[in-house]
C-alpha cells in the first residue's frame, strides 16, 4: 500500500500542475545531466563517483568529531548547527574535531557548514556586508 496518503485524480491533476515548473525543470536537467554521463562514459564515471566517496570518507574520518552526521544538539559551534524547523524532523549536522591545525580547521568547516550558514557567507562574499568572509 505504500503507507502514504491518498490523493484523488483531481488532486493529483492539480499537485502535477502547482509543480510543474519545478518537473520541467527536474526532467531538463535529468536529461542533460544522463547526456553528459554517456559522453563522460559509464565506466569513467563509476571510477570518479569511487573516488569522491573515498575522498569524502577519508575527509569524514580526518575532519569530523564521531566521523559523521551528528543530532543538532550535540554541535557546539552555531556556525555548524543545522536549522531545525519545526515538527519533528531532524536535520543532522557535523561538528569539528577538536585540535585541527588552523588552516585545516578553517578549510574543513567550510565542507560541514549548513546549507543556510554557507549562504550567508557566499552573500558576504558576493554583496559585501561585513563579517570576515571577504
Amino acid at each position: 500500500d505504500g503507507g502514504g496518503p491518498r490523493v484523488s485524480p483531481a488532486q493529483a491533476a492539480r499537485l502535477r500542475a502547482w509543480n510543474g515548473l519545478d518537473w520541467a525543470l527536474y526532467a531538463h536537467l535529468n536529461r542533460s545531466f544522463w547526456r553528459r554521463a554517456e559522453a563522460f562514459g559509464a565506466a569513467r564515471l563509476r571510477r570518479e563517483v569511487a573516488r569522491l566517496r573515498q575522498r569524502r570518507q577519508a575527509l569524514a574520518r580526518r575532519c569530523l568529531r564521531g566521523g559523521g552526521p551528528l543530532p543538532a544538539r550535540a554541535i557546539a559551534d552555531g556556525r555548524l548547527r543545522p536549522f531545525q524547523p519545526p515538527g519533528r524532523a531532524q536535520i543532522l549536522g557535523y561538528a569539528l574535531k577538536a585540535g585541527l591545525p588552523p588552516a585545516e580547521r578553517e578549510r574543513c568547516a567550510r565542507m560541514a557548514t549548513p546549507e543556510l550558514q554557507y549562504k550567508d557567507i557566499l552573500d558576504r562574499r558576493q554583496f559585501g556586508g561585513g563579517g570576515n568572509a571577504s
